[in-house]
């Protein structure tokens, strides 16, 4: 194996880790999200949210990472996350595709 092939294939084995991470992490959400459901606590945490973002950028930034960087990537993060978090305690949403444009309405409830 030439030293591009070997590259590659540690960027693939460390993709697979990122991904395997972000499962976690999210499962984690849905665990979190259950225990707000459950105890009325709502589900943004203003606090909590600019917490996160706070620490990512540090140590982004500790470990020789864009700022634009980390920022975006915690953006996306923390948004698939109230996501979740609201699926599971407002309930399911379904997408209507409605004239081309995506509109998002609550699942009715049997």
């Amino acid at each position: 194996m030439d030293k591009l092939q070997l590259w590659r294939a540690e960027l693939d084995t460390l993709d697979d880790q990122i991904i395997s991470l972000f499962s976690r992490r999210f499962n984690i959400c849905r665990e979190v999200a259950a225990y707000k459901k459950e105890t009325g606590i709502p589900m943004m945490q203003t606090g909590r949210v600019n917490e996160v973002k706070k620490r990512a950028a540090e140590k982004g930034q500790a470990r020789g990472l864009r700022d634009v960087f980390t920022t975006a990537l915690y953006d996306l993060i923390i948004d698939e996350a109230c996501q979740i978090e609201d699926e599971i305690i407002d309930g399911p949403q379904r997408g209507i595709e409605l004239f081309g444009h995506q509109e998002t309405q609550k699942a009715q409830k049997s």
